[in-house]
């Protein structure tokens, strides 16, 4: 009687403790952002224009809850490799769609050049008549809104729409290793995005306008948080004051 209550002890021990080793295992995932999953990096630099081979990748783990769509997973070696790459790309960066804009097959055509589960779509007014010549291909951009904002009171306001767009085409020009071949006037700009993005610009353009804010092609950092723009934030002094703060500002060779 004693042996079968020792052993049922035994049992009853050897159980918490594995349901223990789990119950800590799990937490110590959540804690840590979840189960890892294997992404491409870059294990040199990559000039853009270049196509990717397996020697210039790496596998890297991150965290699931810090994944974002864009990121390029290590079971999708395939579909990368002989892809060229639209910008440079430097080591131990994470691989993004959006970092490639040609596929193997046809490099001739301008759709070969979208990535599969992204869409291409033009902004009118964006290209020259803004930036003149200064925007390329391979270019990554901001997109603010200006709208009056819903509501007894009116009130027009500038927000921050979506950030870091890939560039892909200024006026009929998509090659960023050439001069610009577009016809002259032309002021269309082509962004890269999802189709949850596409359907953003649709409606924001629809009765707002739209700026593209130019950004350093190696800037893929995303600002969460970003208020709206108003009125008072330009007219009164200790707003601008604010806006105006910064922590420090590169050299600009």
């Amino acid at each position: 009687m004693n042996r079968m209550a020792m052993l049922g002890s035994l049992a009853v021990a050897v159980l918490g403790f594995v349901l223990l080793s789990v119950y800590v295992r799990q937490f110590q995932r959540e804690a840590t952002g979840g189960e890892p999953v294997e992404l491409l990096a870059m294990r040199q630099d990559v000039a853009a224009g270049a196509p990717l081979t397996e020697q210039m990748l790496v596998v890297r783990t991150l965290p699931a809850s810090y994944l974002e769509g864009r990121q390029v997973l290590a079971s999708e070696l395939p579909r990368v490799l002989g892809v060229r790459a639209a910008i440079g790309l430097e080591a131990n960066q994470t691989l993004l769609w959006t970092d490639m804009a040609t596929t193997p097959h046809d490099r001739s055509s301008f759709s070969s050049r979208i990535p599969k589960g992204m869409r291409a779509m033009s902004v009118v007014g964006m290209g020259r008549r803004v930036f003149g010549d200064l925007m390329r291909p391979g270019d990554r951009v901001d997109v603010l809104l200006t709208k009056a904002k819903p509501g007894s009171e009116a009130k027009v306001v500038t927000v921050p729409l979506l950030q870091n767009l890939l560039v892909l085409a200024v006026g009929s020009s998509f090659n960023p290793t050439v001069e610009d071949a577009s016809p002259v006037g032309s002021d269309s700009v082509t962004l890269l995005v999802t189709v949850d993005q596409a359907s953003l610009l649709a409606q924001a353009r629809r009765d707002g306008t739209l700026s593209l804010v130019l950004r350093n092609e190696d800037d893929l950092e995303i600002n969460e948080g970003l208020l709206e723009t108003d009125d008072s934030d330009v007219l009164e002094q200790e707003k601008r004051a604010r806006r105006q703060r910064r922590l420090r500002i590169e050299k600009v060779d």
